[in-house]
């Protein structure tokens, strides 16, 4: 079994390394191919945050690729399109609440390499178990006891959720320890020097994923003045005194959604999934082109709207502008501009 699950759940090895870190505010600041060279190691378990395509850190993860990093755990609640590494060596087991895109589809290079035993799945969890095993953690508990997951197949496959009785009422519980992610990059809107994150909308676990991880990196769309933040505290989820690295990257979460600033590529991510991905050697292809053949993600998202034939990132910003614009009349995703001008026929002729 991989080193980095056993750090995962090393309660002793995790307190003696936030003991260590300094909470001083120190000017932070680095490029992001210097932040992935320093603060991810092979081998090293990396957690998803965000929530796959919303707000992740996907610049980060194609950076991952570029730099070859070998033998990661990736930790998934959910997984999305950084999945991808597995057939590249990048990534050799995971633990895993669920991997996909919803309507986009399942990940086919994941789940080829599930198929053949090529990639490990350590453990299975539900998200809501996943996510109280980093709370857990965030609160500086060993575990806590939960009835989620109790009379499912997961308590008979999972290594690392036990069964108890309730002391109090003797009814049975599942007790979920506390996990220690080895590195968290977590995408944010705005960020100080010091690493002072703030989010516009749900931060799904990334409140408890910062506490957790041993080592953290936040890209941000823009880098602030701390005076700015301090301005307006309630949006910070991310504090300084948990972050080792920040990286200002414009549109970081492409292909994904970054709320209030610009919508998720629908037409890219299905072409993708559906397409690029079909088998072992079109996800070669892909990765060849768009993430080993860029020098960066700005160099990437340039091909990419070359290849559209349009300012691909002013277009998704006027599709964010109309969800928000939908959420604030109560239109719900009947306002959202998704579909404007295409619809799933153009991706299903690429596939013949």
């Amino acid at each position: 079994m991989s080193h980095a699950n056993e750090r995962l759940f090393d309660h002793a090895l995790a307190r003696e390394a936030k003991l260590k870190k300094s909470r001083a505010e120190k000017d932070k600041r680095m490029p992001l191919k210097d932040a992935i060279a320093e603060f991810v190691q092979d081998g090293d378990s990396v957690i998803e945050t965000g929530f796959a395509y919303v707000r992740g850190p996907m610049a980060a993860f194609w950076e991952i690729g570029r730099q070859r990093k070998k033998d990661l755990v990736g930790i998934f609640t959910p997984g999305g399109m950084n999945t991808a590494w597995h057939e590249f060596g990048g990534m050799e087991g995971c633990h895993v609440a669920y991997v996909g895109v919803e309507m986009r589809g399942l990940i086919a290079p994941f789940r080829r390499g599930v198929e053949a035993g090529t990639l490990k799945v350590y453990s299975e969890w539900s998200h809501g178990g996943m996510a109280l095993a980093l709370l857990a953690a965030e609160k500086g508990l060993d575990y806590v006891a939960c009835k989620s997951m109790l009379g499912t197949d997961i308590m008979k496959t999972n290594p690392y959720i036990k069964q108890a009785e309730d002391p109090f009422t003797g009814a049975p519980v599942c007790l979920v320890p506390a996990m220690y992610p080895d590195v968290a990059i977590i995408h944010v809107h705005h960020a100080d020097k010091y690493g002072n994150g703030r989010i516009w909308g749900p931060a799904v676990n990334d409140e408890s994923i910062c506490v957790a991880a041993h080592k953290v990196i936040v890209t941000c769309e823009r880098i602030v003045d701390t005076l700015d933040i301090r301005a307006n505290p309630y949006q910070v989820v991310v504090p300084h005194y948990t972050v080792d690295a920040v990286c200002e990257v414009p549109f970081g979460a492409y292909p994904g959604d970054m709320p209030g600033m610009y919508y998720f590529d629908r037409r890219l991510q299905e072409r993708v999934v559906r397409v690029e991905w079909k088998t072992p050697e079109s996800t070669r292809h892909f990765y060849d082109k768009y993430i080993l053949g860029t020098k960066d993600h700005f160099e990437m998202i340039q091909i990419i709207a070359e290849e559209e034939g349009m300012n691909v990132i002013e277009y998704l910003k006027q599709l964010e502008q109309l969800a928000c614009d939908a959420a604030y009349w109560g239109l719900g995703s009947w306002g959202v501009g998704g579909e404007r001008d295409w619809k799933y026929e153009e991706v299903a002729k690429r596939a013949i």
